[in-house]
C-alpha cells in the first residue's frame, strides 16, 4: 500500500526535535485520552486508503476512537485510572461512521458514545447517552497529519542509550537489554528481528520516571514475548510503564502476541494481537486484540510540530528539502 505522502516527511523534517520538558502537554493531543485510536490513512489527494476501523471484541478498559467504524460490540470504559488526559475527550466511544446493525456495547464509564445513525445499541452503565449528530470532539484529519509527522520525527531521533543485547552481567542472560542512564529521555532503535525474538525478551533498563522511546524498524512486526522494564514485567492497569513508547514509523502491520505494557504509535499500520496490552495504542486500523488496559502515556516527548503546515507552505520548501527528506525516511517502497 502507498502511504505517507512526502508532505508528512517534510513536516517531520522541518521540526526535527531538540529535547525539552513540556509538563502538562498531552503527548498525542486528544488521542492521549483514548486507549485505542484508529486514524485511517489517505493518499496525497485525500482519498482513503485505510478506513480507520476498530474491530476488536476484547474488553477495553479505556476509551475508543475510530476515524471509520467500531465494528464489534464490546465492553468499554471499565477503568479510566487516574485519567490524566480525560478532560480532552468529549465522548468515551467515537465511531465516526456509525455502527453495524446488531452490535451492542457496554459503556461502563460515565461518558457518552458518538455514533451517527440508528444501528447498534448501547448499555450505559454510568449515566451516559448516545450522540448521533454534531462534532465527535476529534478532527481526525488534523490528528492524523500531526501524529504521522510526529512518528516520523521521533524515528529520526539520535539514540540516547545503548542496545546491549543478551548475556549482560547481573541480568537474566536471556534478556535482550536496552540500557539508558538519562533521568529525562532515553531513545533506542531496534530491528524487527530483535522485536520479534521469542527466545530473548526485551528488558528496558532506565531510571524510573524517565521518558523512553523505542523506535522499531521494519514493515511487518510481531512481538512474541513480553516486554520487561528494569527486569520486571508489568500487566493489567499498572501505571509503572506509562513512560514507555514504542514507535513504528515504517510499519504496515504490527502484531502484539506477548504481554505489552507500553504505549504504541504506528500511524500507518494495522494493529492486531492476542496478548494483554496496557497503554495508548494508536494505529491506522485495529483488528482483533487481547484485552486492552487503559494506562495513558505520561512521558514527555520531544516537540515535533506545533501545527500541521499548509500544503502551499510545504511546496515552498523546494526540491533540496525533498531530497533530504527522502534520506531521513528510511522506508521500504510500498
Amino acid at each position: 500500500m502507498k502511504l505517507r505522502p512526502l508532505v508528512l516527511s517534510l513536516a517531520a523534517l522541518a521540526a526535527l526535535p531538540s529535547v525539552c520538558k513540556a509538563d502538562g502537554v498531552a503527548p498525542f493531543g486528544v488521542a492521549s485520552a483514548y486507549n485505542l485510536v484508529a486514524l485511517g490513512t489517505v493518499d496525497s489527494h485525500g482519498n482513503t486508503l485505510i478506513a480507520g476501523n476498530i474491530s476488536t471484541s476484547a474488553d477495553v478498559t479505556g476509551r475508543v476512537a475510530a476515524a471509520g467504524m467500531v465494528l464489534s460490540g464490546t465492553t468499554i470504559g471499565s477503568s479510566l485510572n487516574a485519567d490524566p488526559w480525560g478532560s480532552l475527550a468529549s465522548n468515551d466511544l467515537v465511531s465516526t461512521g456509525g455502527l453495524n446493525s446488531g452490535e451492542q456495547f457496554n459503556i461502563n464509564s460515565h461518558g457518552n458514545a458518538y455514533a451517527p445513525g440508528a444501528n447498534g445499541s448501547f448499555n450505559f452503565n454510568g449515566g451516559g447517552h448516545r450522540v448521533t449528530s454534531g462534532s465527535s470532539g476529534i478532527d481526525f484529519n488534523t490528528l492524523r497529519t500531526t501524529l504521522d509527522a510526529q512518528s516520523l520525527a521521533l524515528a529520526a531521533l539520535t539514540a540516547i542509550g545503548d542496545v546491549l543485547g543478551t548475556n549482560q552481567p547481573g541480568v537474566n542472560p536471556s534478556f535482550f537489554v536496552l540500557k539508558g542512564t538519562s533521568s529525562i529521555l532515553n531513545v533506542f532503535t531496534i530491528t524487527a528481528a530483535e522485536f520479534a525474538d521469542t527466545n530473548h525478551p526485551i528488558d528496558i533498563q532506565a531510571p524510573a520516571g524517565s521518558t523512553i522511546i523505542i523506535n522499531v524498524t521494519g514493515t511487518h512486526l510481531t512481538l512474541g514475548t513480553g516486554i520487561y522494564y528494569n527486569q520486571s514485567q508489568n500487566s493489567g492497569d499498572s501505571s509503572l510503564s506509562d513512560n514507555i513508547l514504542f514507535n513504528f514509523a515504517d510499519a504496515q502491520t504490527v502484531a502484539i502476541n506477548g504481554q505489552f505494557n507500553a504505549s504504541l504509535l504506528a500511524p500507518f499500520a494495522m494493529l492486531t494481537g492476542s496478548a494483554q496490552m496496557g497503554g495508548n495504542f494508536i494505529a491506522a486500523a485495529i483488528g482483533q486484540t487481547g484485552e486492552v488496559h487503559n494506562d495513558e502515556f505520561t512521558g514527555t516527548l520531544p516537540p515535533t510540530t506545533s501545527q500541521a503546515p499548509e500544503p502551499g507552505s510545504l511546496a515552498l520548501m523546494g526540491t533540496g528539502m525533498t531530497a533530504l527528506a527522502g534520506t531521513i525516511r528510511r522506508r521500504a517502497k510500498r
